[in-house]
């Protein structure tokens, strides 16, 4: 059967599935990036405390050599993330430095989270550093980890069979916290 007696209805559709074919095989049959291949990556732009939600201003996409990269799995949509650890100026964002979302990426294992309301004489704390909390006049949680400090208040880890009796102090408004060395 020659060309000219195919209906061109069929013909289009053959023509069609060919490309389509093509550009999905495509990317299979070329050739793998070699270590002078350039990579798009995340890098961070401005220097990241452990504790701080990255946000778009934070990072920065830049071409780097391929061999250049680090074994670890670089992040994929960092912005939103919390970083776990301190982040420097250039070095590429990695999964395993940043935790979920929100302040669950900060609590260690067996931790809860609580917030305590800011009050007259509370030092001025960050997150990373550790404070003791005080509850009528002893030491309740001694080195809680900072996880975030805002405008309303501090929440700080504590181990978790001691988060009733600190949470019902909070409530009685009978917390206070040291800054720990």
């Amino acid at each position: 059967m020659s060309l000219s007696r195919i209906p061109l209805p069929r013909f289009l559709v053959a023509l069609g599935l060919g490309v389509a074919t093509f550009w999905v095989v495509r990317p299979a049959l070329a050739p793998p990036a070699g270590p002078g291949a350039l990579v798009e990556v995340t890098v961070v732009a401005r220097p990241v405390a452990a504790g701080v939600t990255l946000v778009a201003a934070d990072v920065r996409a830049v071409r780097l050599p391929s061999g250049a990269l680090p074994d670890a799995e670089p992040a994929a949509t960092p912005v939103g993330r919390t970083a776990r650890v301190d982040l420097v100026p250039g070095e590429v964002v990695l999964a395993a430095r940043l935790g979920p979302r929100g302040l669950a990426a900060l609590l260690p294992a067996g931790a809860r989270a609580l917030a305590i309301p800011r009050a007259a004489g509370t030092p001025p704390l960050e997150p990373g550093q550790r404070a003791d909390l005080l509850a009528g006049g002893r030491v309740v949680v001694p080195s809680a980890s900072v996880l975030a400090v805002d405008d309303s208040g501090t929440t700080v880890a504590v181990p978790e069979p001691s988060a009733p009796a600190v949470a019902e102090a909070i409530s009685a408004g009978a917390v206070t916290l040291s800054l720990a060395g």
